[in-house]
């Protein structure tokens, strides 16, 4: 398949989310974008974190902050050495784009620059975490965690800031970051020395 090809896909598939938009979705939409619509539900997780992990909990929970703190800015440095524009600001596609316009008439459009999705990579870098250390809590419902975090980037593609190329991007970027978190976290425990009960939680 071509890069002219990849392109063409890329752009059919976002202007086919993009299009599908009603004033009702656009504002649910807007709320499913910010970080903090989702506070109750890491307020869940935190709270089963330190229930189920107790002393370890504070070491987990530094593994989500690395993750995040290293999928952000790298991305932001990729993101700033590419920069390819985001569909609200690329010009010869923004009059095309639909944006969540606010009650005030200023209209949502991002940063400049899309490539990769931040969101994509802190996601995806937390939802492999959230995998590993929930395995035992909700064991066949590890799936919820990817659907968070696929519903969180369609809301990009939606709000019209982001290419499906960035969000895949962005995802592998997640995954891979989140995955050297995970081992850096899985050699560490493997040589401090632990409880009994601590050593039977993590392993």
């Amino acid at each position: 398949m071509s890069m002219e090809t990849l392109k063409a896909l890329d752009l059919n598939i976002f202007f086919w989310i993009n299009g599908h938009h009603t004033p009702f979705l656009d504002t649910v939409m807007y709320l499913m974008t910010r970080p903090d619509f989702w506070v109750p539900f890491f307020a869940v997780v935190v709270f089963l974190i330190f229930r189920h992990y107790r002393k370890q909990a504070w070491w987990i929970m530094l593994c989500f902050c690395l993750s995040i703190l290293v999928t952000d800015r790298t991305s932001v440095m990729i993101k700033n050495a590419v920069q390819r524009p985001r569909p609200t600001h690329n010009v010869e596609l923004q009059e095309s784009v639909h944006v969540h316009t606010f009650a005030n008439g200023k209209e949502y459009r991002g940063g400049h620059y899309s490539f990769p999705s931040s969101h994509a990579a802190n996601s995806f870098g937390c939802v492999v975490l959230l995998i590993y250390f929930f395995r035992r809590i909700t064991r066949h419902a590890w799936w919820i965690f990817p659907l968070w975090a696929l519903v969180f980037c369609y809301t990009r593609v939606y709000l019209g800031v982001h290419y499906p190329s960035d969000i895949c991007c962005g995802s592998l970027l997640g995954l891979l970051c989140g995955s050297i978190v995970l081992l850096l976290y899985r050699f560490w425990v493997r040589k401090r020395p632990f409880s009994n009960e601590n050593q039977k939680i993590t392993t």
